[in-house]
């Protein structure tokens, strides 16, 4: 898909999309039309000073949508920072810092002056600070994580650290001056489930989490003052004996439903949220070869899925119950490996 004229007016009902394509260390700016599921490449701007292509490339966005940064984790880890123009509808880069090792998660703090990332090979976790122009710096603190594959800080203002290889989710809260993070709390997980990804309700009561190798599901309530994770519910996304491999999570933005991708058999699955909070699947549809990635864009109507191995995007129309059916296909680039929808 070649980029269209940069200039060309907004499509009503349109949203815009970022997506990191690993394989060639490019960010693809994209149109996302709600009302049909089409999809339309408006720019892409390859990360400077970056050469080849890395094991996934984490990105994320400010509140405002008018900052994306994106973790490098090939040679010399670092993250950028990327002005998004949206009447231009374009990126341009604002900068880059280094990091201590190559990070598999990326995120600003509810503040936006820090940045959280994470390390799984490296076993380290990091905040860097964002100043007034939104350009991520080097980081003021550095912290050994075993495996950490996310680091996100939920509603009630803890950050949460999921251990992939150590199968537990470690809880830290804040000092007083965001620059650094302490233990509070860890939940235990079955050996060997491999803890991946983890996203919480809008009011911080419950969190959900996507467990890598052995492919569940898995719904905690959560302690608003300790921070602590009690399992309630746990759900499997494939029959029993089949071998998973489990990689991204997303509630819709009404938080009625929660959607999860599986690896080895390309595939999504859709679950309506209870009164309860608990799940209950409503949907499995075919995903594009090896969707590691995939989000809901903020009308809540169409999901976004990426195709790792194909370097296809395919989107799906959300009914009213959950279920999603296939709208469209387009090929984006090199091993796209993340997605975000702007605000």
């Amino acid at each position: 898909m070649q980029p269209t004229n940069s200039t060309a007016p907004e499509v009503a009902g349109a949203s815009l999309l970022v997506i990191g394509l690993a394989g060639e260390g490019a960010l693809a700016l994209c149109e996302l039309n709600a009302q049909t599921g089409d999809i339309s490449l408006l720019d892409k701007v390859r990360l400077p000073d970056v050469e080849g292509g890395c094991a996934g490339m984490p990105i994320s966005v400010n509140c405002a949508g008018s900052r994306v940064y994106a973790g490098w984790r090939g040679e010399k880890p670092r993250v950028f920072s990327f002005e998004l123009d949206r009447q231009a509808r374009s990126l341009s880069c604002l900068g880059q810092a280094d990091l201590p090792e190559g990070v598999c998660y990326t995120v600003p703090t509810s503040c936006e002056s820090r940045l959280l990332s994470s390390s799984y090979k490296g076993s380290k976790i990091a905040i860097s600070p964002i100043d007034a122009k939104g350009k991520v710096g080097e980081p003021v603190m550095i912290k050994d994580a075993q495996h950490a594959h996310c680091l996100i800080e939920d509603p009630n203002g803890f950050v949460y650290a999921t251990s992939l290889r150590g199968d537990f989710i470690q809880t830290y809260a804040f000092d007083d001056t965001r620059n650094s993070l302490r233990p509070v709390a860890r939940r235990e997980v079955p050996s060997g489930s491999g803890p991946r990804h983890i996203v919480f309700s809008d009011d911080g009561a419950v969190a959900y989490l996507v467990s890598e190798f052995v492919g569940t599901l898995t719904l905690f309530d959560v302690g608003a003052k300790t921070g602590a994770l009690i399992p309630r519910q746990t759900v499997a996304l494939l029959p029993k004996g089949e071998k998973a491999w489990a990689s991204e999570i997303c509630l819709t933005p009404n938080r009625d439903f929660l959607y999860a991708s599986e690896r080895n058999s390309s595939q999504i699955f859709g679950y309506r949220l209870k009164a309860n909070r608990e799940m209950e699947r409503v949907c499995a549809v075919k995903a594009p070869d090896c969707p590691r990635a995939f989000c809901v864009d903020l009308s809540g109507r169409v999901l976004v899925a990426l195709g790792e191995k194909s370097g296809e995007v395919w989107t799906y129309q959300i009914g009213t119950n959950g279920d999603l059916d296939f709208v469209n296909r387009v090929n984006v680039g090199v091993a796209p490996s993340w997605v975000v929808a702007v605000p």
